[in-house]
């Protein structure tokens, strides 16, 4: 089976002409050929119409056929398997959408590199990608790695103790914990710091600051909740705290977004709706790559998270 590259979609900057064209990218994303391979798969076929049509079609197809979380979280997903010929085609077509191999910056240098946090193991991946990336030529003066004080689950702190990082009780700490050991930072210059993680995470925030010898800006920064009596802050939430009162984002800025590989189209899309709408800012999102090849499963979760955050970015034209 051929393997196609779809593009993601991405504006270079908001208003009539941005909008129509993350309209069309993300109409070629949704009726693509290894998407509606996929959908045949599973009995559906991709309709042919408007880019709000096709994608509530989507939606609605994944939910009934690739949604395995139920409205959990991730790590609580029911789990399924597929027979092998099933399982490469869920892999090839997950491939050709850009979830599976890592795929290189578009542009040499960016204003920003943006690191998103995740489980323990991915907060050293992911900001162990950023360093390689700038080690080997793409540029930036400033780099943040972001995270919350969400606590690490068990699981997690087993792996934490396993690295020497037995310290980390909190996501935005692994985060810490990548990022000065990815870009060799030792004690930060500066941490500015607001609340108590332990008696209320939703309200607390903090942003540490270290300046490398090579005149790099790096930061790790954990961002309050906007809903703090409901629940911890969020990715938006993060974003929001980021691009105001951290880096002062503007129209033209240049913002390369570190993710895993799996989650390079939804978390575009997100990123597209979080920096490029409201601050006219150009995204670029990358990923990097798994330890181990990801189940069939996992991919078909991760298109539907794809196709849902397309689906937000078109209505929030």
């Amino acid at each position: 089976m051929g393997v196609y590259r779809v593009r993601v979609p991405n504006p270079p900057l908001p208003g009539r002409a941005g909008a129509d064209g993350v309209r069309a990218e993300a109409l070629a994303w949704a009726t693509s050929a290894p998407l509606r391979r996929l959908a045949a798969a599973f009995g559906g076929m991709v309709p042919r119409g408007p880019v709000t049509e096709v994608l509530a079609w989507l939606d609605g197809f994944s939910a009934a056929h690739w949604d395995f979380r139920g409205g959990g979280e991730r790590s609580h997903a029911v789990r399924r398997s597929f027979d092998p010929a099933t399982s490469a085609l869920i892999t090839s077509s997950a491939d050709a959408l850009g979830l599976v191999r890592p795929a290189p910056p578009r542009l040499d240098s960016y204003t920003h590199v943006l690191v998103l946090g995740g489980l323990f193991a991915a907060c050293l991946d992911r900001t162990a990608h950023a360093a390689a990336l700038l080690a080997s030529g793409t540029s930036s003066p400033s780099v943040t790695a972001v995270g919350g004080f969400r606590p690490l689950m068990p699981a997690e702190l087993a792996e934490a103790s396993s690295v020497d990082a037995g310290d980390c009780v909190f996501e935005v700490e692994a985060m810490t914990v990548g990022a000065r050991r990815a870009f060799g930072a030792g004690e930060p210059s500066t941490v500015d710091a607001g609340g108590d993680p332990s008696a209320d995470p939703h309200r607390a925030w903090r942003v540490e600051t270290h300046h490398l010898p090579d005149t790099t800006v790096l930061r790790v920064v954990a961002a309050p909740s906007s809903a703090p009596a409901k629940r911890r802050a969020n990715t938006p939430d993060t974003c929001r705290f980021w691009a105001d009162q951290v880096a002062k984002l503007g129209a033209g800025d240049r913002v390369l977004v570190v993710t895993s590989a799996i989650y390079v189209p939804f978390q575009h899309c997100d990123a597209v709706a979080a920096f490029t709408l409201p601050y006219g800012a150009v995204v670029d999102t990358v990923g990097s790559a798994p330890r181990t090849p990801p189940d069939a499963d996992r991919l078909l979760q991760e298109i539907r998270s794809a196709i849902r955050s397309m689906r937000r970015l078109v209505a929030a034209l």
